[in-house]
This record gives C-alpha cells, structure tokens and sequence, in this order.
C-alpha cells in the first residue's frame, strides 16, 4: 500500500479529504498533517511515498517543510498546492518532475495528481534528486517571503540569496555578489537548503536588477553551454 501524506491546516479540507478518498482506499493510504511540524514527525515514523503539501501553514511553514524534505528525503516526490501561480512557474516546475496543484482544485485534479505520480517509475537514483535551487527561489517569489536563503552545494561550500517580499535582492558564492554569484548558485545540483530570518532592521542592498524568470533562464543557459564544452 502507497502512503500519501497531505499537509494542510484547512480542517475544513481535511474533512473533505477524508470523504471523498475513501473510495481509492484500495490504490494509496491518506495520511493528514495540519503542518510542518506534524508532517516531519510522520516522515520520521513510516514511509511516504509522496508529499503533497500547502506553503502557507502555522509553526513550520511549506517552503521549510520542503527544505527539510530535500534534505532529508531527496527521492520522494512533492506535490505543491498553492493559490498563487503562473502560467512560466508552473512550466519550470514541470520540466524538473515536480507538480503545482493551483487552489482552488477539484478532487479530481488531486487523485489525478496523486495517480500520476505514483505510477512514475523510480530509476536506481530514486524518482527525483529534490528539489532544485531555481524552484525553490519560485516558490518564495510567489508567497513573496523575506529571508535569507543559504544554499549548502554537495562539496559544502556554502551561498546565500538575500530576498525581500519574494524579490531576490542579492546573491553571494564563491566570491561572486549579485547576479554573477546568482547565476552559479542556481545551478547548483543536489543543494541542502536552509531558511533563516532577515533582522526587521538590517536593510539590503539591491545589486540584482534582473527578473527571478530571467536569473534562471540564464543560469540554465550557462550551465547547458558549460555542458556542451567539456
């Protein structure tokens, strides 16, 4: 039996859930959490086998959730739900195996979402190799949250994103500040990822003038470019 896990603190949802999935009761096991919190101690007691979560939750919010997730479970697949997307979002997260489900939804859509990814069949690395640096800054843009986000790359070598109302403001790696240092962060494959509050007082200096659309895209530009030449 597949385990689903739903994170939501919409009781009223919940209850809704619970009705109406009874009938696939045969397929996957529903598992419900009202947050972050709840969710990671369920990952920590039994497997899942797919992560749907909401961002917007009390104590450990969806973007941390999915931080410890790719961290700690890079090779289970997440479903994002979300009231706010766009038409370019929803496209880069598909390209990378990942899947926004835009509230409001129909039940339908959420057992199509659930059947789908299901039934994709894991390679010997697993389904997904988490959730990658460019998705991540996405999803921060469209909750328009203000943190500090430390990217850690696989040989520990750390960066930062400085971001304010989901804007990225500047970036820091290797010696690189802004745009430049931007470009190689998001292309980081395999990234812990961590959140840290911004202090109420400390203003940051905007040295990032492009689009967040237009970071990624030439940072995926670069990196296909540096694969074409080795």
């Amino acid at each position: 039996m597949k385990n689903v896990l739903i994170v939501d603190d919409d009781l009223g949802f919940q209850r809704l859930l619970g009705i109406s999935l009874k009938k696939y009761k045969q397929d996957f096991e529903i598992i419900l959490s009202n947050n972050g919190e709840e969710a990671i101690g369920v990952l920590n007691r039994k497997p899942v086998d797919l992560i749907i979560t909401d961002l917007q939750m009390p104590k450990i919010d969806g973007l941390t959730l999915l931080a410890y997730i790719n961290d700690a479970f890079p090779k289970t697949p997440c479903v994002i739900m979300t009231a706010h997307s766009t038409p370019d979002i929803e496209k880069q997260f598909g390209q990378t195996g990942q899947l926004l489900l835009k509230k409001p939804f129909t039940i339908n859509k959420l057992v199509e979402a659930i059947q789908n990814a299901l039934a994709k069949p894991k390679s010997a690395d697993g389904m997904l190799k988490g959730i990658s640096v460019a998705n991540f800054l996405q999803m921060i843009a469209l909750e328009q949250k203000t943190c500090l986000l430390e990217i850690t790359a696989p040989d520990q070598e750390k960066g930062f994103f400085y971001i304010e109302n989901g804007e990225v403001y500047d970036a820091a790696f290797q010696g690189l500040t802004g745009e430049e240092a931007a470009y190689v962060l998001i292309a980081v494959e395999g990234a812990s990822i961590r959140f840290t509050d911004i202090p109420a007082n400390k203003k940051m200096k905007k040295r990032i003038q492009a689009s967040l659309m237009a970071l990624i895209m030439e940072a995926m530009t670069r990196k296909d470019e540096t694969i074409g030449n080795s």
